[in-house]
């Protein structure tokens, strides 16, 4: 237990319709010249899809442009060692930001945690909105893994350090928990509120969290992550045993869609998986016997990945690795997935067993467990 393993592989004084009306946004950075030719990456979300872009600082400058339908939370990085994209990061120096179509400006003096940003209504209100709350989510991890790494692994009593300090930033999380509820019912016509309510979600009952969000403001609950909440609501009321598998079409490797009604008089095994996810891979020969087995008596996998466009080829990759002959789609959004998203699903793998008649079944078969369910129905 040696780092912060709280988490599972937003005063928004303006109303959500304020923002979004620029043609496009602008970052203008600045840092000092030692760092020409070190790297900024810029991650954000447009129309629905993971999109990245990447420069080198010149002159001491750097700059992105580009446009977003709607407020989108994003994160930059910046590589100033030269150790790539990937391990910066995760533990490099980052800044957690909301993007939306404005003109930022930012200054770099040694580091993007402390760089200065102006020009930015949203940035503002997302400033102002952390400090409300409690401070940044990514923020509390990081100081909880600092936490982690200052203990002396050999000392006696590392494993009462480890779990004191697991106990502070639980606390730490449950206080902030309880501000963000607090925040959505007072901020209706926040953006934030969305995000306040999602994260708050991640440990309260739906049930809890649903009232608050109805009485979120018309425009406010048309936001793609208010949707999306709004969808987890459906499913926990829809997606369970005896009901009727909510249907959606996808597209399979080859770009032919695929929908869960062209499975009807047989049975399918919805399996939310993705290229990343180690559990999932760990299952997927437990998967394959399975299937090999009862595939010849009715039995079809219809497999869904959370990878997204960057990882189309590890998907890809991951599907001939682990050698996986069923039907697979992706819409290669991610985590915002449209069948996950309908289906309510938050963490992988996960998966829906649905009869011939489109019921489903059976939740979450793995292991053992899925052999005996499979013996029920088919026999052995």
């Amino acid at each position: 237990m040696n780092n912060l393993k709280i988490m599972a592989c937003v005063l928004a004084l303006l109303p959500a319709v304020s923002f979004g009306q620029e043609s496009g946004f602008q970052i203008s950075g600045t840092a000092p010249k030692v760092f020409n030719g070190k790297k900024v990456y810029l991650d954000y979300t447009k129309d629905g899809f993971p999109a990245s872009d990447s420069v080198a600082i010149a002159d001491g400058k750097f700059s992105f442009t580009g446009a977003v339908e709607e407020p989108t939370y994003s994160r930059m990085v910046f590589d100033p060692d030269g150790k790539g994209k990937m391990l910066a990061q995760n533990i490099g120096d980052r800044l957690y930001f909301y993007l939306g179509n404005e003109h930022y400006t930012i200054g770099i003096r040694d580091s993007l945690r402390t760089a200065s940003i102006k020009g930015s209504p949203l940035h503002n209100a997302y400033v102002a909105y952390l400090n409300e709350i409690g401070g940044g989510f990514m923020d509390i991890i990081d100081a909880g893994n600092k936490a982690f790494a200052a203990v002396d692994k050999d000392a006696p009593d590392a494993e009462a350090q480890y779990k004191a300090i697991h106990e502070k930033f639980e606390a730490k999380f449950e206080d902030r928990r309880v501000k963000e509820l607090a925040f959505a019912k007072n901020n209706p016509n926040s953006i934030f509120a969305v995000d306040a309510l999602i994260d708050a979600a991640n440990k309260r009952k739906l049930s809890e969290i649903e009232p608050v969000f109805r009485k979120l403001s018309k425009e406010v609950r048309q936001l793609s992550t208010a949707r999306q909440l709004e969808a987890r609501f459906l499913a926990e009321k829809s997606v369970k045993i005896g009901n009727k598998a909510p249907d959606f079409s996808q597209p399979d490797i080859r770009g032919k869609m695929v929908k869960v009604s062209d499975f009807k008089g047989q049975y399918v095994l919805i399996d939310f998986w993705a290229s990343w996810c180690s559990p999932c891979r760990a299952e997927n020969p437990n998967l394959l016997k399975a299937y090999n087995k009862y595939k010849s008596k009715g039995l079809e996998v219809l497999a869904v990945s959370l990878d997204d466009t960057k990882g189309r080829s590890a998907w890809l990759k991951a599907i001939k690795d682990d050698g996986l002959p069923w039907i697979h789609v992706a819409d290669l959004k991610g985590w915002s997935n449209e069948a996950a998203v309908l289906y309510g699903v938050r963490a992988v793998p996960q998966n829906y067993l649905v009869d011939p008649q489109g019921n489903i079944v059976a939740l979450n078969l793995r292991g053992e467990t899925l052999h005996q369910e499979l013996a029920r129905i088919f026999g052995n």
